[in-house]
């Protein structure tokens, strides 16, 4: 089974989104402190990673970046959920690497669809 690595430090925009991307199935697990990112990538080893920009302590493009500096999480795609739906954070998410970005409020049938894409191309 895929797992899903969810990180927001937004209690309840997290639980929206384990609670749709659990119903479709998919095993998710949540961290909520940021800076403990690369622990928990690899202790569960994620097939896609779904983060919030706006977190505690690090911006959470900067911490995508910081991500992929690693070789060996470079290959984990990262879902961009945010309420910045303007097209210069979609295209700066994009840039920065994240696989599919997705602005609030959050679409259920997008959002399954979104991740079963980047399940599918890992």
């Amino acid at each position: 089974m895929s797992k899903i690595l969810l990180v927001f430090d937004n209690s309840r925009f997290a639980e929206l989104i384990r609670f749709v991307v659990t119903t479709a199935g998919f095993g998710v697990e949540q961290l909520s402190d940021p800076l403990a990112l690369y622990e928990k990538v690899k202790e569960i080893n994620p097939s896609l990673i779904i983060m919030d920009v706006f977190l505690k302590h690090i911006d959470g493009l900067y911490l995508l970046e910081r991500l992929y500096a690693v070789k060996e999480f470079a290959h984990i795609p990262v879902l961009i959920v945010s309420s910045r739906n303007e097209p210069l954070a979609v295209f700066d998410a994009l840039e920065r690497g994240a696989a599919d970005y997705l602005a609030a409020p959050i679409n259920e049938d997008m959002l399954i669809e979104k991740v079963k894409k980047l399940l599918k191309g890992n």
